[in-house]
């Protein structure tokens, strides 16, 4: 368990990071923390760490108060935390295998016990196949893989991930949220995810701890049912609004919308040469079907607008679109006709 009591962390320059902290999470509890840059979030993980020590208060994980930890023995503690930084921190010139094996090989295990539970975990985290692999050579996610996987080899009691997926693109985000809940059900490993990833939370709700100004403003979390139904209504909703049929238009609206079609004015045509103007019927008709058989606009689901629809398409039978297609033809080339005599004139 970790439990934080009235805790609170000054730094030498004056800079109040955290005041009064009050916080206990359960052993196997997935929880993130968010808040704005410089709300307290990274001096709340150094104090877990044992990287910083409270100036008020107590910090206890797992029975151990961490403030009160000789310098000598942080080290012991820290074999029981493991932390998933931002940048990686991979060992460049290191294979997969040998980064994850490193984390095993400070702790003085035998080299068999090493090679099996190196093995145990790039298979948890899909890396299996990339064990001879230098990090240079994997992508950002596969490099975060390795980091995570050097993180648990130890069996680490609480898993600390720092902004997991701050250097991720949104189609891999999905994935590693999905690798961190699969290590806290299978490996039983407490976990402390800090991010900034508001979607993210949503759409993987679990307990949310929210800070700024160094208080916690928030500490909850809405169920899945309740994004589920939220998602729910906004898709549907969406989807009402974007698709027009004739059963939800009534008869009157799509009369007035073929009936108030635009014809070609003299404004629309004013500056067009006598020579275009003169050109033969059958030739201004194919321009002319073109040209409204062409939307103007699309929605981003790929419909089209119902007043930019070929006429065809707006629910009027075979002999209507007919009649309003030659009706509008006729309307235009007589405006032409028009504008052509008067120039001659």
């Amino acid at each position: 368990m970790i439990e934080f009591k009235n805790v609170s962390k000054k730094y030498k320059n004056g800079t109040h990071a955290l005041e009064d902290i009050n916080l206990k999470v359960n052993d196997g509890e997935f929880v993130y923390i968010m808040g704005p840059t410089g709300s307290g979030k990274s001096t709340l993980i150094k104090l877990l760490d044992g990287e910083e020590v409270p100036t008020g208060g107590s910090v206890i994980v797992n029975g151990v108060n961490v403030g009160r930890l000789r310098k000598s023995k942080v080290y012991l503690y820290r074999r029981k935390i493991g932390v998933v930084f931002q940048d990686y921190r991979l060992l460049p010139e290191k294979t997969v295998f040998e980064n994850v094996a490193y984390a095993l090989e400070v702790l003085d295990l035998p080299n068999d016990k090493i090679r099996k539970r190196t093995r145990e975990v790039l298979k948890l985290v899909d890396l299996a196949d990339k064990a001879n692999v230098k990090p240079r050579e994997l992508s950002g996610g596969q490099q975060q893989r390795v980091a995570i996987a050097r993180a648990i080899a130890k069996r680490p009691t609480i898993l600390i991930a720092d902004e997991p997926t701050g250097n991720l693109d949104p189609s891999m985000t999905d994935e590693m949220i999905r690798l961190l809940e699969k290590i806290n059900s299978e490996e039983k490993t407490t976990l402390l995810v800090v991010t900034h990833n508001d979607v993210m939370v949503e759409y993987h709700p679990k307990r949310t701890i929210r800070i700024d100004s160094g208080h916690i403003v928030n500490d909850g979390s809405r169920t899945l049912s309740f994004y589920k139904q939220n998602l729910t209504q906004v898709k549907g909703e969406t989807k009402k609004e974007e698709t027009v049929t004739e059963e939800n238009v009534p008869q009157q609206t799509i009369q007035e919308e073929v009936k108030n079609e635009a014809p070609v004015t003299e404004a629309s045509v004013s500056n067009v040469p006598e020579q275009e103007a003169a050109v033969q019927p059958s030739s201004v008709q194919t321009e002319l079907h073109r040209d409204r058989d062409k939307p103007k606009h699309v929605r981003s689901d790929g419909s089209i607008p119902y007043d930019e629809r070929p006429i065809k398409e707006r629910h009027l039978s075979k002999e209507e679109a007919q009649d309003e297609m030659i009706n509008e033809i006729t309307m235009q080339l007589d405006a032409i006709k028009e504008i052509s005599e008067g120039g001659r004139e």
